[in-house]
């Protein structure tokens, strides 16, 4: 009996294995492949279960040169005064929107140390009501130097060489948030004021890009819009909690588009998503008490 014991249990786990990665049951392998793909640590997960042909076939990688691009020509220049704070709840997340009004308020700044800053941090020292986390980090012992391209007032400030072009969002010098695949000859013609590169495109001229089900997994996000008023939003989502699992790519196109958004990009997300507002972090970094340190950060004043 004890033999027979100690033989089914194994057999019983090796069946559910079998069934959740390899069965019928396909939103399980898309949401598995897709949480664990976008995270850095835990990619190796899925790359012993699957071939690499199936996984990129499942998350549907976009070349950068593949990227629309966005037409400014559309947005206005309804400024105000006005800036809204919000709690966001769905079915598996929580998170929080800024809505700052005008965009002549937000300022981009970056780490001058290779050990990064967190984000009231970097609010405090330049003085600044809130913001979120922006850019990724290009190495895990020195968040501070960007992954990346980032370019300012006319300069590049970080290069990155992997391929020609790079995923690009960023004000330009009406202040319109202009997002796209561009080549650095043509990101130093968009005349941004500051800009950050990562991915993926979230919405451009008001339409929703199209993802793969569950793109992106469930996982802590940070995301920037523009309304057709020129209204900038800021949004952030806590994940990895019991209280909020996270969200998807999709998830993020549904409360930016619903808050008005006609383009919008993903940032830098997992423990590095960071809401400041008046001098505290408003949600809870997947990492709990430690906090990541930041190469550089998207504020207002």
């Amino acid at each position: 009996m004890k033999l027979k014991r100690r033989f089914l249990i194994p057999a019983v786990l090796l069946f559910i294995f079998l069934f959740l990665f390899y069965g019928p049951i396909e939103n399980f392998r898309l949401l598995f492949i897709n949480t664990a793909m976008h995270t850095s640590r835990f990619q190796i997960l899925a790359k012993i279960f699957y071939t690499e042909n199936y996984i990129n076939k499942v998350i549907g990688r976009i070349e950068p040169e593949e990227n629309p691009r966005s037409d400014d020509s559309v947005l206005l220049n309804a400024w105000d005064d006005g800036i809204t704070f919000a709690e966001i709840k769905g079915n598996n997340y929580n998170g929080f929107l800024l809505k700052i009004n005008d965009p002549r308020r937000l300022i981009f700044p970056q780490s001058d140390t290779p050990q990064g800053y967190l984000l009231e941090q970097f609010t405090a020292k330049y003085h600044a009501i809130g913001g979120i986390n922006a850019s990724g980090y290009a190495d895990a012992n020195n968040r501070g130097i960007v992954w990346g391209t980032t370019f300012i007032d006319g300069g590049f400030t970080a290069r990155c060489s992997d391929g020609e072009h790079h995923v690009i969002g960023g004000f330009n010098k009406d202040y319109k948030l202009v997002i796209g695949g561009f080549t650095e000859d043509e990101i130093i013609e968009q005349q941004y004021l500051w800009a950050f590169e990562f991915f993926p495109i979230l919405i451009i001229n008001g339409k929703k890009i199209e993802f793969q089900p569950f793109s992106g997994g469930l996982a802590p996000r940070t995301a920037i819009g523009q309304t057709a008023q020129g209204h900038v939003l800021l949004l952030v989502v806590d994940g990895r909690q019991r209280t909020s699992l996270g969200a998807t790519f999709e998830d993020l196109q549904t409360i930016l588009f619903a808050n008005g958004a006609i383009n919008a990009i993903n940032l830098d997300g997992g423990a590095s998503s960071t809401m400041v507002y008046h001098g505290r972090v408003v949600n809870s970094p997947s990492d709990g008490d430690r906090e990541r340190l930041l190469p550089n950060g998207i504020l207002f004043r």
